[in-house]
């Protein structure tokens, strides 16, 4: 526990972590995906962006995998072959960004991003009716590269194609968890190249994983209670709001 402590760099930062991280992953178990784009801006507050982003990363692509074994026979794997030259073009330019970006920069665009995410979602949903091959490229290219550079926040790229295939609940839920298990798949590998799953990394990911699974199960429970639409729209003007704190922090 004492190296827990001193990994968050405090019992209160410690605190916050497991707090932020529950709230994010029960949203992901009550909707499919979600979580990076509560987790990332507010682990920001109290944690550098290279211990964030392999951090949400693993918790991502673990919370990924139990989605995906579960509804494997569902998968749309047709629509997944067209993403992936386009999704390991975007991870390798992301991480060439990520080592040759200062890291205050790097904070910054992650604050723009995140701002003008949350202006985006407040919106209303667009989805283009025919996937043509320019779609999937486009899709895949900015997801691995937004992915990459930011530790998640990739999903809307990939929804808005997965939407124009005109899946049905189950088959999208299901491709949507394989579509971004395997792109932090690839990412920790990259990150475990770039040497960030350091010793503090690790601490605080042992202690992040049960929390991620319970979360995930209070959320899988709240699936029926939850009003959707209400609460993307809380969610997407905090996440302007902490874009807004980290553009000065």
């Amino acid at each position: 526990m004492p190296d827990l402590v001193l990994a968050a760099g405090g019992a209160w930062p410690l605190a916050w972590c497991v707090s932020v991280l529950f709230a994010a992953y029960a949203l992901r178990g009550a909707t499919g995906f979600g979580a990076g784009v509560v987790a990332i801006p507010l682990l920001l507050f109290v944690l550098p962006l290279p211990v964030v982003i392999p951090l949400v990363t693993a918790t991502g692509m673990l919370a990924s995998l139990g989605q995906s074994v579960r509804e494997f026979r569902r998968v749309n794997w047709a629509g997944i072959r067209r993403l992936v030259v386009p999704t390991l073009a975007g991870v390798a330019l992301g991480l060439w960004l990520f080592t040759a970006l200062d890291a205050q920069l790097l904070l910054k665009a992650c604050a723009g991003f995140i701002i003008g995410y949350a202006l985006w979602s407040l919106g209303p949903a667009r989805a283009p009716r025919a996937p043509g091959g320019w779609l999937a490229a486009l899709a895949g290219a900015l997801g691995g590269l937004v992915a990459t550079l930011f530790g998640g926040m990739a999903g809307p790229f990939y929804v808005v194609y997965l939407n124009a295939l005109e899946l049905d609940k189950a088959r999208f839920r299901a491709t949507v968890s394989v579509v971004l298990f395997l792109l932090a798949a690839v990412r920790m590998t990259g990150y475990g190249g770039l040497g960030l799953y350091d010793a503090r990394v690790l601490a605080l990911l042992a202690v992040s994983l049960p929390v991620m699974v319970v979360a995930m199960l209070a959320g899988d429970h709240w699936h029926r209670r939850l009003d959707e639409a209400r609460f993307r729209r809380v969610v997407s003007a905090l996440m302007a709001l902490s874009g807004l704190a980290l553009l000065f922090k």
